[in-house]
């Protein structure tokens, strides 16, 4: 059964192809472009490289070993940050995303370490990474049972699960974080690369990403599941009359977020070679910026998966460059550059929205 049309009606998607007066496959292509919700974001990322180009750090941040490392970068914000995408698109929010990455980094390390004294290295590390996929699943479905059959808001729910998950992560080796030294499959999976030794190389988290974005686009735009999504942000309760299992669509949102933060945790765990219950302070934020600046609406009803990735871009092209031209403490301004850009997408959004009412 179709969702039924929100009311008041929602205006044409600005990425839907409109007749052409004349001009040609190009000029509409740029058209449709520019008339796109992610279309600021993506001018701003131009000027940005252009900037950059131009500036004493072109040199550095043009390199080859930096784009790689953006790059990666970029994937590994991303992968997570779609996850979120989904769950505000439903009118929701996940704040426990950083939290359950370090839970699920030392979870893997902790399996991955025990399996190992008791069967081959392989398949030790192929039955840690499922199991650590299956907990990020459940804690997925947890959150969507808290929030559709108990009705506590998502805010508090995922708040209580990023402080139960961070305390669970340090409790899991007292502190301290568990190497994983000794599996150059884990390090090679988030710090390899395709085609090493070409002049374009491409890292692996970058081809996970890829996969992930096709998957989840496809499942937004083509599948009923994702009309259902859009629907219950932009009308929960219409939705709910015509027909449509409301919690299943729950369910497939928080468990979707917390399974890509749960990838995000097997591959930051590979990324510095060890589980550690300390990583990904504040990553949450960094994904809902990811996800708001790309053209997600904290109201419901409005995301896209490339619009998210064209954030994460965005976000990590400013601070890389921050570092590049060599800004005092780099590091310590991250928060505020994270939160100021967010704290603008959210402005620009709103009185984007009041000017069309």
């Amino acid at each position: 059964m179709s969702p039924p049309k929100a009311s008041p009606s929602p205006e044409p998607d600005a990425n839907a192809p409109t007749p052409s007066s004349g001009g040609t496959g190009v000029a509409d292509l740029f058209g449709r472009i520019f008339r796109s919700r992610e279309s600021s974001v993506l001018i701003v990322l131009v000027l940005l490289l252009v900037i950059l180009f131009f500036s004493p750090a072109r040199d550095a941040f043009y390199g080859k070993e930096n784009w790689l490392n953006l790059s990666r970068q970029i994937a590994l914000l991303s992968i997570f940050a779609i996850g979120e995408t989904v769950v505000i698109i439903t009118g929701g929010i996940d704040l426990s995303q950083g939290s359950l990455i370090a839970f699920t980094g030392m979870l893997l390390a902790a399996m991955v370490t025990r399996f190992d004294t008791r069967m081959f290295t392989g398949a030790a590390i192929g039955m840690a990474i499922l199991l650590t996929l299956i907990a990020a699943l459940t804690i997925g479905g947890l959150h969507a049972t808290l929030i559709h059959r108990i009705k506590l808001p998502p805010f508090v729910v995922t708040l209580a699960s990023l402080t139960i998950l961070r305390s669970q992560a340090l409790l899991m080796n007292r502190q301290l974080p568990i190497t994983l030294s000794d599996y150059p499959f884990l390090k090679d999976l988030a710090n390899g690369s395709l085609f090493t030794g070409t002049k374009f190389p491409i890292p692996i988290p970058l081809v996970i990403l890829i996969v992930v974005a096709i998957v989840v686009h496809l499942l937004l735009s083509q599948a009923s599941i994702g009309r259902y999504i859009y629907s219950v942000g932009s009308n929960e309760q219409a939705t709910r009359l015509s027909g449509v299992n409301v919690g299943r669509v729950k369910l497939f949102a928080y468990g979707t977020s917390a399974l890509l933060g749960g990838i995000a945790g097997i591959l930051y765990a590979g990324y510095g070679s060890q589980g550690d219950p300390l990583s990904a302070q504040g990553y949450e934020l960094n994904a809902v910026a990811a996800a708001v600046i790309g053209g997600a609406n904290l109201m419901g009803g409005q995301g896209t998966v490339s619009g998210t990735i064209l954030g994460a871009c965005l976000l990590n092209v400013i601070l890389t460059g921050m570092n590049m031209i060599g800004v005092p403490n780099e590091s310590l301004w991250e928060g505020t550059v994270v939160g100021g850009v967010l704290l603008l997408a959210v402005l620009t959004t709103a009185l984007r929205q009041r000017r069309k009412e």
